[in-house]
């Protein structure tokens, strides 16, 4: 809680998994639409996941809002619990991961590309920058 009486709930992990009465059995996955293409059912009916918080309290939650607000912690965890066959997973969670993926390939990409800011060399390693400042002290004497 905050100094003006807000609380803030940081999502710890997700401890469990519940199907409740609405959810699309994994027989009924997939439908055929009207040019008779066998397509799987988009729906997270019935799903929900217990959230722990860091204050250790514990709430039961729609799938539906959790993959909004929290897409990579849900994708991890079907992944981590085999939930990947189920149809309230198995249309969107490999989308995620391989977005994940993308994102931080393109991240290794940049920081590794990135040698100089604004003249200055940045260093990748400690052992580097000590290196760097070293240099940098040294040339400071010599003025």
């Amino acid at each position: 809680m905050d100094d003006e009486g807000c609380r803030f709930l940081i999502v710890d992990e997700i401890i469990d998994h519940r199907i409740e009465g609405l959810a699309v059995a994994p027989d009924n996955m997939y439908y055929t639409d009207k040019h008779g293409v066998k397509r799987i059912t988009r729906t997270t009916k019935g799903r929900a996941l217990l959230l722990q918080w860091k204050d250790g309290s514990t709430t039961w939650f729609p799938l539906k809002d959790l993959k909004e607000s929290n897409p990579i912690e849900v994708a991890e965890y079907a992944v981590a619990n085999k939930l990947l066959h189920e149809p309230a997973f198995a249309w969107w969670v490999p989308d995620v991961l391989q977005k994940r993926d993308c994102i931080i390939s393109a991240v290794k990409t940049r920081y590794l590309k990135r040698t100089h800011k604004f003249g200055i060399c940045m260093p990748k390693l400690v052992k580097q920058a000590l290196e760097i400042d070293q240099h940098t002290q040294t040339q400071s004497r010599r003025k």
